[in-house]
Order: structure tokens, then sequence, then C-alpha cells
């Protein structure tokens, strides 16, 4: 059985590890250079940054899956200023031999739920072309593209903004 939780601090290394590995097979594609960039600051994030929520969806004590909720925030991406008025969903990651049972969907879930429940009108997310699957996955549960938290990861790798409005009865705009 697939429980989630907040994840312990204990448990973060883990869980840069297995996002890590989760992502590994975009390396080839983003370039070296980008991968170890990309690498340390995702390490980094999950394991030091203080605004975030940690996810695990956990079966037998072991951690399958994970994501990472953030805040709004405003910072800078390279030479971009990016303001994201809305909370995100960041790093969702399954472990393979676990991937297509639904955890994805209990995070996701987990994550709508969260924003939901401070009041949000909505969650945004990012992604690139390269994760198609996930794409795909992210636009059948309602997300549309949000250009304006668009980002580069690298000059020829556009990281893309979606978000998905929320049926919260909150009075905000979310297009």
């Amino acid at each position: 059985m697939i429980t989630l939780r907040q994840a312990t601090l204990e448990e973060r290394p883990a869980i840069a590890d297995l996002t890590l590995d989760a992502y590994a097979e975009y390396a080839d594609e983003m370039g070296e250079e980008s991968w170890l960039r990309y690498a340390r600051s995702t390490r980094e994030l999950i394991l030091t940054d203080p605004s975030l929520l940690r996810m695990v969806a956990v079966e037998d004590d072991d951690i399958v899956g994970s994501v990472v909720y953030c805040p709004p925030y405003e910072k800078d991406f390279g030479a971009q200023r990016i303001k994201n008025p809305y909370p995100e969903m960041r790093l969702l990651s399954i472990v393979p031999r676990h991937r297509n049972k639904g955890i994805a969907d209990k995070l996701i879930n987990a994550c709508e739920q969260k924003a939901a429940q401070e009041n949000s009108a909505a969650i945004t997310l990012h992604t690139t072309r390269l994760m198609a699957v996930a794409k795909a996955m992210y636009e059948r549960r309602g997300y549309q593209r949000f250009s304006e938290i668009d980002f580069h990861l690298a000059p020829d790798v556009v990281v893309l903004g979606y978000v998905k409005k929320l049926d919260n009865g909150a009075n905000h705009d979310a297009s």
C-alpha cells in the first residue's frame, strides 16, 4: 500500500538521489554542462531550501516517489526574472519500477489539494519538451501553458510553464 507523507530531514539525500536518477534519462539530450548545472541546483534545492515542502510516497518503508511543493516566488533564472503568483509543484519523481501504478497521480493530487487549502486560484509546474510523457500527463489533468513563467535552462533548452486553475472558490485570476 502506498502512503504519502511529508519527508523527514534525514530523507532529503534519498529524495535528491531518486529525483536525479529519474531525470537522468534526459542528461544526454540536455548536454553535459547543462545536466551538471541542473543536477547541482536540483540537489541543493532539495537538500537546503527552507521554503519547500517535500512529500514522499512510501511503500513498505521504501520511498518510491517524491515531489516538491513550492510557495509563490519571484526569483532569477539566469538573466530572467520570473514572478510566479501561484504555488508550484516541482521535481515529481517515481522510482522506475514503480511507474504506472498511480503514484504520480497521488502526489499531484496532494499538491493540488494543498494549493486549494491555501486558497490559491491555481497551481503551476515546469516541464520540457524532452519530458513528453510527463507533459502529456499534465495536459490530460487540465494543465495549460503559462508562458509567463517559462525560462531557459540552456540556450536551446526551454523550461515550459504550466498552470491549472483550481475550483476552490478563490477569487483570483489564474489565466
